[in-house]
């Protein structure tokens, strides 16, 4: 998921190996999979493939293509960000055309979690061609499939314009009954990123979905006629990320072991954890509809940190001191910097609000709105910014996989939390200290068989992210949707991801 456009087409174009259900567990409904065993060691898997899918060009689904996508996942030199989510995979068996065993080097206790992730679609066998950087979205090499994807999911792909819009067909030949359902001939996504006008086409009908309703506009558009709404938890984390390869929250190649710039970029993350206001950011935007967080997980977990819970999070006495900590180990005065924000919902508000929040201590920020392709090209591959305002889905589960996810790959990290590695691409730099010892912990934790030795280590890990300020988590919020009441069935088949999931729809009245 490399941005919205994109995990729209993985959810209706691909059909998934193993999907998660409305309460996050995982579930074999409109899976690729519909059983699997594992071994009484529990280091191997055997995955009973359903019979009856075909892909988009008419070829059946078997399992000796969800081998391929386990075989070309776990190449290194397709640098796929999944690699490490697929886990040690030791040998893949096929035992007939629709059975695959999956044997790994050690015990994977979290592997469905983890593989419902990695193979969110599966695709034809040798249908990724050559990978290249022209191929690619948001600075990943992509391959064929980057624009021209084929699944075995109920839309067929049509076209992807680039910031305007995605349209797909129904593709007739999908294997579960009634879906795509009757009377859509076709459907295109719109990328609308003004509020108003999003909610004025909703109304007038030449809309029928829109994918995130604004805060302040779901009471109202609750009341509206002809409208359908539903509010559930979410698993959208709303944050900071502060660029940890360049001045003022990180250092440059140059400083590399330098003491005295990582002290001070240091200093720097931590006045922005204490001078950043939480709550009135929650009420102002958000008003009261999202979960504060006190670190990188859901606050009420028992896989989150008890030492972090119910810390201190606004303290405005000891963001001074962390200012004047800055200005004393060498910082410039006034602190300075650029906010980017994507320019749709409510991402350069909470950028604004930050902005004034911050202008009480005399630090100045200017806040620049961009496209959500712009935004993340910009985090992910260059170092030409200082703090970015988003927000980033728990799309596993898992709290192991979120510390996965958001910060253990060297090559891909929003956060640029880099160390010298030989998967450190030559256009990044080893950055502040800790990321190596955080990836050992990691790898130590995912093979931890013991339940409860696995949890420290997790602990242990958001410990150093809190402490190192190697993000900043602001909360989670709600997921709020809105669809025309002539989509019917629509609301039923939301899980907490909260994407768009055509498969649920029963008629379109359209």
């Amino acid at each position: 998921y490399t941005d919205t456009g994109s995990g729209y087409i993985i959810q209706n174009v691909y059909d998934p190996l193993i999907e998660l259900g409305r309460d996050n567990e995982p579930t074999t409904e409109y899976a690729v999979c519909e059983g699997w065993e594992f071994s009484d060691d529990a280091t191997t898997i055997t995955l009973h493939i359903r019979q009856g899918i075909k892909f988009h060009d008419g070829t059946d689904l078997t399992a000796h293509d969800v081998k391929y996508n386990f075989e070309w996942i776990l190449d290194p030199a397709n640098d796929s960000p999944m690699r490490k989510v697929v886990g040690p995979v030791a040998e893949l068996n096929i035992l007939d055309d629709y059975t695959l065993e999956v044997v790994y080097e050690n015990p994977f206790p979290e592997v469905l979690q983890y593989l419902a992730r990695a193979f969110a679609g599966i695709v034809p066998e040798g249908a990724h061609g050559e990978r290249s950087p022209e191929k690619g979205i948001a600075g990943i090499a992509g391959t064929d499939l980057s624009r021209n994807p084929i699944g075995s999911g109920p839309f067929k792909f049509v076209e992807w314009v680039s910031g305007s819009h995605i349209v797909l067909e129904p593709f007739d030949e999908y294997w579960a009954e009634g879906v795509p359902a009757p009377g859509i001939d076709r459907v295109v996504f719109e990328f609308i990123g003004d509020e108003a006008a999003k909610m004025a086409a909703l109304i007038s009908g030449s809309i029928h979905i829109v994918d995130k309703v604004s805060f302040r506009d779901f009471d109202f558009i609750s009341r509206m006629p002809g409208i359908e709404t539903l509010r559930v938890p979410g698993i959208q984390e709303q944050y900071v990320a502060l660029n940890l390869g360049a001045p003022p929250f990180g250092i440059t190649a140059e400083q590399v072991g330098d003491e005295q710039a990582i002290a001070r970029a240091l200093a720097a993350r931590k006045f922005m954890m204490y001078a950043i206001d939480r709550e009135e950011i929650r009420d102002e935007i958000f008003m009261g509809m999202a979960t504060i967080m006190y670190g990188p997980w859901y606050p009420d977990s028992e896989w989150f940190s008890p030492n972090l819970r119910g810390r201190v999070l606004h303290d405005p006495e000891l963001a001074r001191q962390y200012l004047e900590d800055y200005y004393s180990l060498g910082g410039e005065r006034p602190l300075s910097f650029r906010i980017i924000a994507t320019n749709a919902q409510w991402f350069v508000d909470v950028a604004t609000l930050i902005q004034e929040q911050l202008r009480q201590y005399g630090v100045v920020t200017e806040v620049i709105p961009v496209d959500k392709a712009t935004f993340f090209d910009t985090l992910y591959e260059t170092f030409d910014w200082e703090a970015g305002v988003e927000d980033w889905g728990y799309g596993n589960f898992s709290a192991l996989y979120w510390l996965y996810a958001g910060y253990y790959r060297n090559h891909h990290n929003h956060n640029h939390w880099h160390h010298a590695a030989e998967d450190l691409p030559e256009h990044y730099h080893p950055t502040v200290p800790g990321h190596a010892e955080f990836c050992a912990l990691y790898d130590e934790a995912i093979v931890e068989p013991d339940v409860e030795r696995r949890k420290q280590l997790t602990w242990q890990m958001q410990e150093m992210l809190v402490e190192n300020v190697i993000r900043i988590d602001l909360m989670i919020a709600d997921n709020l949707y809105a669809w025309r009441s002539e989509v019917v069935g629509y609301g039923e088949g939301f899980n907490s991801e909260g994407d768009i999931n055509l498969r649920f729809i029963r008629e379109f009245r359209g």
